[in-house]
């Protein structure tokens, strides 16, 4: 009897234990190791703040619309001059991000409502970034011989869910760079 009791309490912590480690939370690191290395800055400086314009409401009066679009430049300097060009990929992961891959209003007092901000992959706003966790976009390209290079990639509103309502807009993104 004791021994069946022992078999069924094994066989039962068995089956238990395993279901109790999947369920743990997990953190994944990536990173990459790559014979090029940059220094990158956003308009110039290591952490930037964009500021995009003030926008009226009616500017974003329906889903989807979109208002204030503000170019701003990721430079690379100090790399390795290389035989051949070497594509760069800019990686993005944005902080809140949207259902809508764009990047949600974090501001703390009186945000905007139904308003996020979306990324584009060139200054002139034509192709949306679409955010899923770390994002690659092209853009950036180091020609052979050179040690320095820039892409100009956009910023701007997006009504989410509706008509947006007044108030602050803020978002983060963090960036790195992929040497292809």
């Amino acid at each position: 009897m004791k021994l069946t009791k022992s078999i069924m309490l094994m066989l039962a912590a068995g089956l238990i234990l395993p279901a109790l480690a999947n369920a743990a939370p997990t953190i994944t690191f990536e990173g990459e190791v790559s014979a090029q290395t940059c220094e990158a800055e956003v308009n110039g400086q290591e952490n930037a703040t964009v500021l995009l314009p003030t926008v009226p409401e009616s500017s974003l009066a329906s889903a989807g619309a979109k208002a204030g679009l503000t170019p701003f430049t990721i430079a690379v300097k100090g790399c390795a001059t290389a035989g051949v060009d070497t594509q760069i990929g800019t990686k993005f992961l944005g902080h809140s991000v949207t259902a809508g891959g764009n990047l949600g209003n974090v501001a703390v007092t009186s945000p905007a409502g139904n308003v996020a901000i979306q990324l584009t992959s060139d200054a002139a706003g034509t192709t949306p970034v679409i955010l899923n966790g770390v994002t690659t976009v092209a853009g950036l390209e180091l020609k052979a011989s050179e040690t320095t290079a820039n892409h100009q990639f956009g910023a701007q509103y997006i009504a989410e869910g509706g008509a947006a309502t007044a108030g602050a807009v803020t978002a983060v993104v963090e960036y790195t760079l992929s040497y292809q």
